[in-house]
C-alpha cells in the first residue's frame, strides 16, 4: 500500500498523503516515500515546486505512536530517530521551493514536513501542537531547531513544555505560518502564490533555499546523532511505555 501520491500540475508537484485512517501519522515506511517522492520529482526538470498536503481532515497528526510502542531495542528506536531527522534534512535540502497546506491538525512530526517550507498555508480548521512531553517523547533535533528559528527561542520552550493547542489564528500571530485563508479558496491560494513564487528564477530560487537553509542544517547534522540517542533513551523507559499506552486507552 502506498501513502504517498504525487500529482502533476504545470510547473508543480503535488504530494499528497494518504494515510487517512491514521490522519497522516508518519511511519518508517511513509518517511521512506516521502524521501523517494523527493528523489523522484527533483529529477523532473519540468517539475519547478512542490506542494505537500492532504485531501483529508488532517494534514498530519506526527509520528505513529503505534510504532513507537513497538520498538524492540534501544537499536530499533535509535534507527527511527536518525530515519526521521534524515528525512526532514532531505526536505531541507531539496532544491526547489516547497510549500505546505494545512488543513486540520498538524501535530509534532507533522509540523515538521511543513516547518522544513519555505510557505506555509493554513485554513481556518488548523491546529498545531507539539505533545511528544505529554507522552514521555522528546522532539528530534530537526524539529525543535526548525521550530526555534521560526518563532524563537521563548515561544519554542512554550510550546514544547505546554503541548498545548495553536489554533489557526494564533498560528499565524505567532509566525508558525504565513497565510491563513478559508477552506474554499486554498486552490486559488496556492495556485497564485506558486505564480509569485515562480516568477524568480529556478537557480535563484534553489540558491536562496541553500542559502536560507544553510545554518539549521549545520545544526541539524551536528546533534541529529546526539537527539537520536536521547530518544532511544527515553523509548526504552517504563513511563514512555505507559504514558503512550494511556494515550491509546483514552482514545
Amino acid at each position: 500500500m502506498s501513502f504517498i501520491e504525487i500529482i502533476y500540475t504545470d510547473s508543480r508537484a503535488d504530494i499528497f498523503l494518504e494515510r487517512p485512517d491514521k490522519h497522516n501519522a508518519l511511519n518508517s515506511e511513509m518517511l521512506y516515500e516521502l524521501s523517494r517522492a523527493f528523489d523522484i520529482i527533483e529529477k523532473k526538470d519540468t517539475c519547478r515546486l512542490i506542494a505537500i498536503r492532504s485531501r483529508h481532515s488532517a494534514f498530519c497528526s506526527g509520528v505513529d505512536l503505534e510504532q513507537l510502542l513497538s520498538f524492540k531495542s534501544i537499536e530499533e528506536a535509535r534507527a527511527f530517530a536518525l530515519h526521521f531527522d534524515e528525512t526532514m534534512i532531505r526536505l531541507l535540502k531539496f532544491s526547489k521551493p516547497v510549500i505546505a497546506v494545512m488543513n486540520g491538525l498538524a501535530y509534532g512530526g507533522g509540523f515538521a514536513l511543513a516547518s522544513a517550507a519555505d510557505l506555509r498555508i493554513m485554513t481556518e480548521n488548523g491546529k498545531i501542537a507539539f505533545p511528544a512531553g505529554r507522552l514521555g517523547a522528546v522532539l528530534p533535533p530537526a524539529l525543535t531547531f526548525m521550530l526555534n528559528a521560526l518563532v524563537g527561542i521563548g515561544v519554542s520552550r512554550d510550546l514544547l513544555m505546554t503541548g498545548r493547542t495553536v489554533y489557526a489564528e494564533e498560528a499565524l500571530n505567532l509566525r508558525l505560518i504565513n497565510r491563513l485563508v478559508n477552506s474554499q479558496d486554498i486552490e486559488k491560494v496556492l495556485t497564485s502564490e506558486a505564480q509569485q513564487i515562480l516568477q524568480s528564477s529556478d537557480t535563484s530560487l534553489q540558491m536562496t533555499r541553500r542559502i536560507t537553509n544553510q545554518q539549521l542544517l549545520v545544526e541539524i547534522e551536528k546533534y541529529n546523532l546526539t537527539g537520536a540517542e536521547n530518544f532511544a533513551f527515553l523509548a526504552s523507559t517504563s513511563e514512555w511505555q505507559k504514558r503512550i499506552s494511556q494515550f491509546f486507552r483514552k482514545k
